[in-house]
């Protein structure tokens, strides 16, 4: 039969891969590991931090080749078979293969592979979708618990810090995941043979395996065993010399060195640290299996009567594959990492021992990073991403570049992130420069200008008066042009007036200093806060309208006022002095005509001849005003002061009151008047009072 196709499916956890990976070898077959294809993409989707539940997200399949040779997968020329087994990819394939465009990609690499030779393919919709015509169909199982502690004990091996609760939690979910998908979901197929692997060793499934293949497609060719019957029977290979490359079986494994078949006179022993460029590696077991087939150089041959020595190695092998697959790099351009091992030094023609670049590991080779090549500071030990921009694999060489993958991608990134900026968008960047007119501040990877004016809603001298480099800051873009931005911080800012009616309410009294008189008297301008200013109007300023506060209230005093009114959304506040002041007018209940008493407190312009002199006095608890022509007959001669003295008590009528314009007026010529008047009138009521009426002159002379 040219063309065998066994498919085998299963659950995870069921045995699959390491299973299959022996029976194929057994019957000769191609084996390959549909899981692991699917494993690889989803590796690849991992690195491109996508969201993974989003089918449009995986644009990138056209970017990704998938090789599957030796039994190793490859992808992009890259052997992944480690890391397409670590957790982070376990929790997350089942997701990627859910995508149809994924099984699309997956299914055209499995029916090309399985229509060349004899195939066994194994995975979770083999039998019923990838290769619905298999000649013998196998549905892989175990109980949940087995194929739990399988994964334990395989997780545990590789170092893993899990539990098996978690295990089997993890199993539960995938299994959910896995037949619940709407695309190709894990299913039996109607004609596929059910296995039960759960008390069976993996040797019994095996042979339960190529016994259903047998009685399905009959004898395989190459199945049989040559039976031995004489010496005649034994083919012995070709002698073996040094620097031959060779592949042998492993017939024993340790930690630190494993024996080979080599078809000699005594096994081949290759070393851990000949078997792997990897040095982080501290055990062959984790890396090789009996029956597992290498191949290898032979690097030394020792023959000696009582023991025999012959030693192997990879080194030459993987380094000739390293450097052809650094060369592959190198045409592409992709990123990988190194870690930086020792400095080069050398001499010019002015120095010895200058720098000349850095030897850097890279999955075990040497590979040279020149100083030029080199993107920031570099320190030995360091793990550093760049680029391969020299590769020739026959001289196993290779120029590493930091510079140039970083230039490259900080471009990338500037553009993309520029694009992704708009006018009026608010966001947090890091001051990285200051100078006298402005200061520079960054993105993620794009620099903006932040001008002095836009530092604040106050006026600063400096910008370092506010800000520090490192600091950050958050702006609101104002201007995007011909790839420049112009940011502000003051637009992120709440306003000194906003700020200033959060914390303020009318009624709060505060002290405020003079700024500016408005024309005409019409009022001062206090700063109440810094930046904040108030409006006091000449009425607010005092309940006696006599007060001449333009005349003597000077720039910068200070006045204690109280908040009348706030209108935030015209940015004005209205202030009050008086109100905090009290009005003793507005107890006076004096009327006109009524007369007091008064104390003198002030003599003004003690000249009787100045038709302005007057007391002052005070009475009703205010001051009143008695003209000098109200104080003094009109023949008076002297002073005002030779009639009257601060301190004297007076008695006048009230000739004038109004307590709106504080003015009160008072006569003492006018209540002595009024009280001579009234003498007077006694006088003239007793004389009227002692003369006969003529009423009594009647009764007088009728009696």
């Amino acid at each position: 039969m040219a063309n065998i196709q066994v498919a085998i499916d299963g659950p995870a956890g069921s045995g699959k891969s390491s299973i299959c990976k022996m029976v194929a070898e057994k019957l000769n077959f191609t084996h390959i590991d549909t899981g692991a294809l699917f494993r690889a993409i989803t590796l690849y989707a991992l690195s491109k931090k996508i969201d993974l539940t989003k089918e449009e997200n995986y644009f990138f399949l056209n970017e990704i080749k998938l090789n599957y040779k030796d039994n190793k997968i490859y992808l992009n020329n890259k052997d992944v078979s480690k890391e397409i087994r670590e957790s982070d990819v376990t929790k997350n394939v089942s997701q990627v293969s859910k995508m149809k465009s994924v099984r699309n990609k997956v299914l055209d690499i499995e029916r090309e592979i399985a229509s060349k030779g004899n195939i066994l393919m194994d995975g979770r919709d083999i039998g019923s979708v990838v290769l619905p015509n298999a000649q013998v169909k196998i549905f892989l199982t175990a109980s949940i618990e087995a194929r739990a502690l399988r994964r334990f004990k395989e997780l545990e091996a590789k170092g893993e810090n899990i539990t098996m609760e978690a295990v089997l939690e993890d199993i539960k979910i995938r299994d959910e995941k896995d037949s619940t998908r709407e695309i190709a979901p894990l299913k039996q197929a109607s004609d596929a043979i059910l296995v039960d692997t759960t008390n069976m060793t993996i040797s019994e499934v095996c042979d339960k395996i190529i016994e259903i293949v047998r009685n399905k497609v009959g004898i395989i060719m190459g199945l049989e065993e040559k039976e031995i019957t004489s010496m005649d029977d034994v083919e012995f290979g070709k002698r073996h010399r040094k620097g031959d490359i060779i592949e042998a079986k492993v017939v024993e494994v340790k930690d630190d060195v494993c024996y080979l078949d080599v078809n000699m006179f005594t096994e081949g022993r290759i070393y851990l640290n000949h078997f792997t460029l990897d040095k982080t590696q501290k055990s062959l077991k984790n890396l090789v299996s009996i029956g597992d087939t290498i191949k290898v150089e032979i690097t030394e041959i020792k023959e000696e009567e009582t023991d025999g020595l012959i030693l192997c190695s990879r080194l030459k092998l993987l380094r000739n594959e390293k450097f052809k697959e650094i060369e592959e790099l190198a045409k592409e351009g992709t990123p990988v990492k190194v870690v930086v091992a020792k400095e080069v030094l050398g001499d010019n023609a002015d120095n010895k021992n200058v720098l000349k670049g850095y030897v850097c590991d890279f999955e075990g080779v040497n590979v040279f990073m020149p100083r030029s090549q080199v993107y920031g500071k570099c320190v030995i030990g360091d793990e550093i991403e760049g680029i391969f921009i020299e590769a020739e694999a026959k001289k196993q060489k290779a120029i590493f570049s930091s510079r140039e993958y970083k230039q490259k991608e900080m471009q990338e990134l500037q553009a993309n992130e520029l694009q992704s900026l708009h006018e009026g968008d608010i966001k947090e960047v890091t001051v990285v420069k200051i100078v006298p007119y402005a200061a520079f501040v960054k993105f993620d990877y794009v620099q903006a200008k932040l001008p002095l004016v836009e530092v604040s809603h106050s006026y600063i001298n400096s910008i370092e008066d506010e800000l520090h480099v490192n600091d950050k800051i958050e702006v609101k873009i104002i201007q995007i042009k011909n790839d420049k931005i112009i940011v502000s911080r003051k637009a992120c800012l709440k306003t000194p007036m906003e700020l200033f009616v959060e914390e303020h309410k009318v009624g709060d009294v505060l002290t405020g200093k003079v700024v500016k008189k408005l024309e005409d008297g019409r009022g001062l301008i206090l700063e109440i806060a810094k930046d904040v200013k108030g409006l006091l109007r000449k009425v607010d300023y005092s309940h006696n309208p006599k007060d001449n506060y333009a005349a003597y209230v000077k720039l910068d005093d200070e006045i204690q006022v109280q908040i009348t009114n706030i209108d935030a959304k015209n940015a004005r506040i209205s202030l009050s002095r008086k109100s905090l002041i009290d009005n003793p007018w507005s107890r006076v209940e004096a009327k006109k005509g009524e007369v007091t008493k008064a104390v003198v407190s002030e003599i003004i312009n003690d000249d009787i001849e100045d038709k302005f002199a007057g007391l002052v006095v005070t009475c009703y608890g205010v001051d009143g005003f008695i003209p000098i022509k109200e104080a003094l007959e009109v023949n008076a001669k002297g002073k005002l002061s030779d009639y009257y003295a601060v301190g004297d008590e007076v008695i006048a009528i009230v000739t004038y009151i109004n307590p709106r314009e504080w003015k009160l007026n008072l006569s003492i010529n006018r209540y002595k008047k009024e009280e001579e008047n009234k003498k007077t009138q006694s006088l003239l009521d007793k004389q009227d009072d002692s003369m006969p009426t003529i009423g009594d002159i009647i009764n007088a002379d009728l009696k």
